[in-house]
């Protein structure tokens, strides 16, 4: 083979390898292009999926973006939304309930937006507004007894067997609240007959601690049927 043909053939070889180089880069730009491509499409995809649970989750005009007053229905979110719509003052009215007693204290006049104040601030407070007469009442659930049943309460029982709280002694018969029936045949056989005649008479109630420890001392001797939890 001549020396011009050998370089011939030469030329012809390096032609071939830089086709085939080409082909290669050529093929892995496009593959790289693709999976660009792909990932670019898998992001969109991704996106528009959470934006639509997005918006299934909280759409438009939901219970989620109106203020909680609005969803309230109790009387007492009733009394804070009409407060909210209202101009001018409201008459204060705070009613308290005792264990024993209830007593109710007019408190004077207050704008309508420092009334919503004053029971905002009080969440335990239960309410009622009252728009024709512009009154909010609100109530006060008082764990103890009121200065009123301090004074004249008793514990005793009533007529018909029931261990019930008095306003005075209990032959004046005037029952402010009834707990339970007591075994009174279990009661006589188990109790002395000075605790039996005190407790005939009326025990002297005076303070949250004595109504509590008289109401749990007794509440063994309950009839089954009515038998209950001595109160906290």
């Amino acid at each position: 083979m001549s020396r011009f043909r050998i370089l011939k053939e030469l030329k012809k070889t390096l032609k071939r390898k830089r086709r085939h180089v080409w082909s290669l880069g050529a093929g892995a730009a496009i593959f790289l292009l693709a999976a660009l491509a792909g990932s670019w499409l898998a992001q969109r995809v991704i996106a528009n999926q959470l934006q639509q649970v997005e918006a299934v989750a909280i759409p438009a005009g939901s219970e989620a973006d109106k203020p909680a007053l609005e969803s309230d229905m109790s009387s007492r979110g009733l009394a804070l939304k009409e407060l909210s719509k209202r101009d001018g003052e409201v008459e204060m009215i705070l009613h308290r309930t005792y264990l024993c007693g209830e007593e109710t204290r007019k408190l004077g006049k207050l704008a309508a937006s420092e009334a919503a104040d004053l029971l905002k601030a009080h969440r335990e407070w239960e309410a009622s507004f009252d728009r024709n007469s512009g009154k909010l009442t609100m109530v006060e659930a008082v764990d103890d007894l009121s200065p009123a049943c301090r004074d004249s309460a008793y514990m005793g029982i009533d007529k018909d067997g029931n261990l019930s709280l008095f306003d005075g002694p209990p032959w004046q018969e005037k029952v402010v609240r009834t707990f339970f029936q007591l075994d009174v045949d279990m009661l006589e056989s188990r109790l002395s007959e000075d605790r039996v005649k005190e407790l005939s008479d009326g025990i002297r109630i005076a303070d949250k601690d004595e109504y509590n420890s008289v109401l749990s001392s007794l509440n063994e001797y309950a009839s089954i049927r009515t038998q209950v939890a001595p109160q906290p």
